[in-house]
């Protein structure tokens, strides 16, 4: 019985024979790949993964004294785990990325390895606080190179490990960071602070405030809320004490400019001196 079921399936679906040959492409066991990936989610329950090839990075909400922030690009291998490091190369790429090194942020790419006994690491970025990310977004972009040790096997590939689900096609071989620090006025600045006390908001103003009274955009955006620091009643100290720096830097020799590079000037109330510079 076993037998004629098994010729009846052959000569019932020939083409199953006929199928002309194609050439798969073979990884070799000696053969080490490399290539970006960041896991960004899971689904509960599960084995689905989603990636991403970038990292999108805001110096919004942190207080004004962190002057940096380290982001790391993760990189991960295919092949064999082996028992010595390995080097491996990346590069920026400078026609695409807007940010410039030495000024907007700062990287080492000379001693970038796989430890031995591991198949993945992370190409550490620090991105540095500068007054442009108050008016534009800036964009490094990395490149993997091939070299002795790993190829670039993975150029594309899916967002997902999900098989049925179709998703996106994401680089293995391009990582980008696009960071910034831009606000939008508080309404709470525009209804309660600007007329009495900080005067027009600009970008520049905000920073400088947040930064002498210790404040956070939560704080602004929760104003008059219990258990932060914004509140009507506080608004005079606040303004007294931006007024105070200021003159302070003024009188020392270092005037703070605002946004159109002029003098920063709060309310009437809280007029700042700068006749010396007039």
């Amino acid at each position: 019985m076993k037998l004629k079921i098994l010729l009846f399936a052959v000569m019932s679906f020939p083409f199953l024979w006929s199928c002309d040959k194609e050439e798969i492409p073979v990884f070799a066991s000696n053969d080490a790949g490399i290539y970006f990936q960041r896991l960004t989610s899971t689904v509960y329950g599960s084995t689905t993964e989603y990636y991403s090839d970038s990292t999108d990075f805001s110096f919004a909400g942190m207080y004004a004294y962190y002057t940096s922030h380290v982001l790391n690009a993760p990189v991960l291998t295919m092949g064999k785990v082996v028992d010595y490091d390995r080097p491996f190369k990346v590069v920026v790429d400078m026609e695409e990325s807007t940010a410039i090194e030495g000024i907007d942020f700062e990287i080492e790419l000379d001693s970038l390895v796989i430890k031995a006994g591991t198949s993945n690491a992370v190409v550490p970025v620090r991105l540095l606080r500068t007054e442009t990310l108050l008016e534009k977004s800036l964009k490094i972009v990395l490149r993997l190179q091939e070299n002795e040790h790993f190829k670039c096997y993975l150029k594309t590939y899916k967002n997902t490990n999900l098989y049925t689900a179709k998703g996106e096609q994401i680089s293995g071989i391009r990582y980008v960071f696009t960071f910034n620090e831009m606000y939008t006025q508080p309404n709470f600045w525009k209804n309660y602070a600007e007329q009495d006390y900080f005067g027009e908001w600009t970008p520049k103003k905000y920073q400088v405030v947040n930064q002498v009274c210790g404040l956070t955009p939560r704080d602004w955006q929760n104003a008059n809320m219990y258990g932060y620091k914004v509140q009507s009643a506080r608004l005079p100290f606040f303004a007294r004490t931006v007024r105070i720096y200021l003159q302070e830097q003024a009188d020392a020799g270092n005037p703070v400019k605002d946004s159109d590079e002029k003098y920063m000037q709060l309310a009437p109330n809280y007029e700042v001196d700068y006749s010396d510079y007039q």
